[in-house]
């Protein structure tokens, strides 16, 4: 990738502005690993912890940077982010104090948009496993959300998104999209007039929907944002689930969460197991039955909120990764009215 490609200014993935004080992306400016190396020795030198070989990049894209290096305390990644998801190490070093191994744990954290450092896991990623072990996950990601609930103010503060139904009913106008993925966009695969109008008439009817998930159980509390099983895995020295990636961490109503979860579970025995895995682990604040009735009224938010996240991901992409991008955000726009039907005839 080019990383000459000028100073960007923070405009993110919540609207103009929102980030309107640190460069966006400064590991696009020429000198950048020197400057993020040098970040990183000064995390670790204020953890007790100094570098005991080369900072390897992991990955370097559009949202993020990852480094990994070997430390006098062991293997870490240091990740620095866009400033709309900067917020993943605050989230992580949160739960990581109230539970240690769900979560990689944090050793270091910098300024606020200067990345943070995480102690490695051996993982064998969730995709190694098979499509029941996502039941598994989400009953992991569970205990964590009960654990959050009322807190919301707690996660706010560090930064979480606001994605409480009456917070996405508030942007079903701007994540509609015409633009962007409607009949008359540039974009592969866009929706047709027909897609466009059967979109249309489901959006018009999530303010609603959003209202009354916003009364249903068992409110508001921590979401993951996109527990895909590339996000999870199994530690090889403890065979305990760990929760990674928690950049698009935010406020919302649990269930929120199974939507990505499940996205790519093929297996419609496998996908009503892990439903009734995650359900049961909400008793005995809500009942299976009583859980199955909220997430038929929840799935088409929930498809929503994954929109929004992809519809501002694309704003974000540059114009050679938005063909990478843009099936999984039309993806979730065709998905919408089919579950706005749905919850419409539960």
């Amino acid at each position: 990738m080019n990383d000459s490609s000028g100073t960007e200014t923070g405009e993110g993935i919540h609207g103009a502005g929102a980030d309107s004080g640190p460069v966006a992306r400064p590991w696009r400016l020429p000198g950048w690993k020197d400057r993020t190396v040098a970040a990183l020795d000064t995390q670790l030198a204020s953890a007790g912890l100094r570098r005991t070989g080369p900072a390897e990049v992991v990955k370097r894209w559009t949202l993020s940077v990852v480094l990994r290096c070997a430390t006098s305390g062991g293997v870490v990644f240091h990740k620095r982010s866009h400033p709309s998801l900067a917020h993943e190490g605050r989230v992580l070093a949160a739960l990581g104090a109230r539970d240690p191994v769900r979560v990689p744990a944090v050793v270091a954290q910098g300024a606020p948009y200067d990345g943070w450092c995480t102690r490695e896991v051996r993982l064998s990623p969730g995709t190694d496993f098979p499509q029941d072990a996502r039941g598994r996950a989400l009953a992991v990601l569970s205990g964590l959300q009960r654990d959050w609930l009322g807190r919301s103010a707690e996660l706010t503060a560090l930064g979480c998104w606001s994605r409480a139904p009456r917070a996405l009913a508030d942007l079903v106008p701007t994540a509609a999209r015409h633009d962007l993925f409607g009949p008359a966009s540039l974009l592969p695969g866009a929706l047709s007039a027909r897609e466009w109008k059967r979109f249309s008439e489901a959006c018009a009817r999530l303010p609603e929907l959003c209202a009354e998930l916003a009364a249903a159980p068992p409110g508001v509390t921590l979401v993951h944002g996109d527990l895909h099983p590339g996000n999870w895995g199994i530690a090889r020295d403890t065979g305990r689930i760990v929760l990674l990636d928690w950049a698009e961490a935010s406020v919302g109503h649990p269930f929120l969460d199974i939507a990505a979860a499940l996205r790519s579970c093929s297996d419609a025995g496998a996908h009503a197991r892990a439903l009734d895995r995650y359900f049961t682990h909400w008793a005995p604040l809500m009942s299976r039955e009583e859980c199955r009735a909220v997430w038929r009224l929840a799935e088409p938010v929930a498809a929503f909120n994954q929109l929004v996240t992809y519809t501002r991901l694309l704003d974000e992409a540059e114009p050679h990764e938005r063909a990478d991008w843009a099936p999984r955000l039309l993806w979730w726009a065709r998905r919408v009215p089919r579950t706005v039907r749905r919850a419409r005839h539960r």
